[in-house]
């Protein structure tokens, strides 16, 4: 069976999840949604995981959160400084590095690096495209950056059956770009994840997509993504605006968005270096 042919059948089952996903994930997420949720409870889970702890202490003490010059050493302090959310998604970030070990090919684990800098690099931008364009959650922008090539990761283990395909490079960014964007809004919809997380993974690679009166975490995804390619060397040398609706969304223009970049490139590298992807 080809790679397609799998992909379609995983898809219209929807039963879809990553290999080897760490459980301290599940764990994180069943305690922040508890209504009794504090902060002494998510210390007490991250206890478990000291490398999720680390990167806690570590994203908590980034200047791209605009922490003070003294660094914490404290976890408690650590999680009442960056809140709940980031929180939640330092721990998806942990989780998805973790699922590395799944993966036995070394051409698997070449482009899973691959995919772990191009999602650390968008979860930066949407961060900081909301914070300065909109009036969404800049935490809650990180997040859907962060999660928007889930699919591709899920693509990637089932590649490693075929590996022809992971020495054919053009081949599979074509299988990713084509499947990447249904199968990863069904994982995070299995993992209970917000609807607009979903949402925006499906739907902003979507050019014809119906646009409410506001700009939404879906128009970042797609700003953010382009520009990211287009920064990582992988687009044409031009960006063109004008028949992308999210950028009017945002009223953002090429000149404006690197503009954004270069004044917030401190707070990018940081972000991603604290977030370890």
């Amino acid at each position: 069976m080809s790679l397609v042919s799998e992909l379609s059948k995983d898809l219209a089952k929807g039963q879809l999840a990553l290999p080897s996903f760490p459980d301290i994930v599940v764990k994180i997420r069943n305690t922040l949604s508890d209504e009794s949720c504090n902060a002494d409870k998510i210390v007490q889970v991250l206890g478990a995981e000291p490398g999720l702890a680390a990167r806690i202490l570590a994203i908590s003490n980034s200047a791209a959160l605009g922490s003070s010059a003294n660094p914490i050493s404290d976890l408690r302090t650590a999680v009442n400084r960056i809140g709940y959310k980031m929180v939640r998604n330092t721990t998806m970030s942990y989780g998805v590095a973790q699922t590395e070990s799944s993966y036995t090919l070394p051409g698997a684990k070449t482009c899973l690096r691959k995919l772990w800098d191009e999602a650390s690099h968008v979860a930066a931008l949407c961060f900081v495209l909301a914070k300065k364009c909109t009036r969404l959650n800049p935490d809650e922008a990180l997040l859907v950056g962060l999660m928007h090539s889930v699919g591709k990761l899920y693509i990637l283990g089932k590649a490693e059956k075929h590996p022809e395909l992971l020495d054919d490079g053009a081949r599979l960014s074509a299988v990713m770009d084509q499947w990447h964007c249904p199968l990863g809004s069904v994982i995070l919809k299995n993992w209970g994840f917000e609807v607009y997380v979903s949402t925006a993974v499906a739907s902003y690679r979507n050019r014809k997509r119906k646009y409410s009166d506001k700009a939404d975490y879906t128009d970042v995804l797609t700003i953010a993504s382009l520009f990211s390619a287009f920064i990582r060397a992988e687009g044409d040398g031009e960006i063109h605006l004008n028949d992308v609706p999210a950028s009017q969304q945002l009223e953002i223009g090429v000149q404006d968005m690197v503009g954004i970049i270069e004044s917030s490139n401190n707070q990018i590298n940081s972000l991603r270096r604290a977030l370890g992807m």
